[in-house]
């Protein structure tokens, strides 16, 4: 999502906050350094409620302190859930008679209708989008963007829920002449269709100054960490089964959508649940119209917890698992928690996807983490969580595969394979220089490594200075 990441440049980072007090103290410090006027949107992101003191989310009476001048808004660290304070509430018009949105729920104080300031899933992602900065504020935030990814060896990346707004920040962007990487956008299906339809004859063949349009985006369900994810079996000590985000028939309208026109579609699907309802219905579909398999390399984004049966369903019908693995380290303790140790340890199964010979990638799903790629390598390796735990020992594979799920596969994922992915003959010179043989070092160091220098098209992008 390089769109959300460079908007984030321009947010408060809770990233290290342990407490409510932390949080509370980083916007106050925030509003001090940088003259806010009153009513001016507070936006805040990154804060992770397991890792406070508390191990729960800040509510609006923890918001209100801070100011009476401006609405404030908290996004998860996960994207599907974030926090207001009562001024914000005002401001997106949410009331305790404010029904509940499809597929998300405004919490309320127990035994009441009263908003406690969290919203879940479509509650909170339909409103989120009314706070964000205009274009014009974004335009120096996205140059910084893509900095920041070249200084990660990214030369090809993705913005993975388009809406109007970011189409014409990424057009314009592009036409400026200075987008040097190369973007492929996934335009939301539900709400902003007609961005790919009235744009096919022209942004859907090539690149035009470094941006395409590549097909769909649909979400299923939330996030494991956030227990949003849609599971066929509760949460562990729970009767929670996650949030289910679509009616099978969107899905199934999405992807007759998709499969007539030959566009790709990706699904956001990161539990069991969610999987199966994206497996089901494209099986349904392809019947329809007497297809056994897709040949729009359709994609589960996360694909978290995807089961061994899935997998192989997924494979008969050409569909690809991009795994947000880098989860076992960032929330591999989260998720024993959540789902217990056995459940836990299948998370991004990337060795049972490689022994059934299917075809997947990685991202990192930025700027829910930095779009580090070699970490996400190290993870796939080592499968360590933050404690330390080796979670998933049979779930490891080798560095030339995690290598292959960045490179070459990545650029199938995007029909790039003949021009991208690996180093060959009429194929761009798109490649990065390391300072360690990541193939030879010992796989523990392996996210210690550093980009020295990423070549895009031939020209150096980005030099490691110190």
């Amino acid at each position: 999502h390089i769109t959300s990441y460079a908007q984030s440049l321009n947010y408060i980072n809770l990233g290290n906050c342990k407490s409510f007090e932390d949080i509370q103290n980083t916007i106050k410090e925030y509003i001090k350094l940088n003259n806010i006027p009153n009513n001016k949107w507070l936006i805040a992101f990154n804060y992770d409620h397991e890792n406070l003191k508390e191990k729960n989310h800040p509510n609006k009476n923890i918001l209100d302190p801070i100011t009476k001048n401006n609405p404030i808004i908290l996004s998860h660290v996960s994207g599907h859930m974030g926090v207001l304070n009562s001024l914000g509430l005002k401001e997106l018009n949410i009331t305790n008679t404010t029904p509940n949105p499809e597929g998300g729920e405004i919490v309320t104080i127990p035994n009441s209708n009263e908003p406690t300031g969290l919203l879940l899933e479509n509650a909170f992602i339909k409103n989120v989008s009314k706070t964000l900065s205009s274009s014009n504020d974004l335009s120096t935030f996205l140059e910084k963007a893509q900095n920041d990814y070249f200084s990660f060896g990214i030369t090809t990346c993705q913005d993975g829920f388009t809406k109007l707004e970011e189409f014409k920040l990424l057009k314009e962007f592009a036409n400026s002449g200075k987008l040097k990487i190369d973007i492929v956008s996934y335009v939301d299906i539900k709400e902003n269709r007609n961005i790919y339809l009235e744009n096919q004859e022209t942004y859907t063949k090539n690149y035009i100054n470094h941006y395409k349009l590549g097909g769909y985006k649909m979400f299923l369900d939330g996030s494991p960490q956030g227990r949003t994810a849609w599971m066929e079996t509760p949460y562990l000590n729970s009767n929670d089964y996650g949030i289910s985000t679509l009616t099978d028939d969107e899905v199934e309208e999405f992807i007759n959508i998709s499969l007539k026109n030959n566009i790709q579609i990706l699904a956001h699907c990161n539990g069991d649940a969610a999987a199966n309802q994206y497996i089901t219905l494209f099986e349904k579909c392809l019947k329809n119209i007497k297809k056994e398999k897709s040949t729009n390399r359709p994609v589960m984004v996360h694909a978290q917890l995807v089961r061994k049966d899935q997998l192989k369903r997924m494979k008969k019908i050409n569909m690809i698992p991009s795994f947000f693995n880098a989860h076992t380290f960032y929330w591999g303790d989260i998720h024993i928690k959540n789902f217990g140790f056995e459940r836990a340890s299948k998370i991004s199964p990337t060795k049972t996807a490689l022994d059934e010979n299917i075809l997947f990638t990685f991202h990192q799903d930025s700027p829910v983490v930095k779009p580090n790629m070699i970490h996400s390598i190290w993870c796939a390796v080592n499968r360590i969580t933050k404690n330390g735990t080796i979670l998933g020992e049979e779930e490891k594979i080798s560095v030339l595969e995690a290598l292959k799920a960045t490179t070459i596969n990545g650029a199938f994922q995007y029909f790039e394979e003949n021009k991208k992915g690996s180093l060959e003959i009429n194929k761009l010179a798109d490649f990065v220089i390391l300072d360690k043989n990541i193939l030879d070092i010992e796989p523990s160091k392996i996210k210690d490594i550093q980009v020295l220098e990423t070549i895009k098209n031939g020209e150096s992008v980005y030099k490691k200075t110190s």
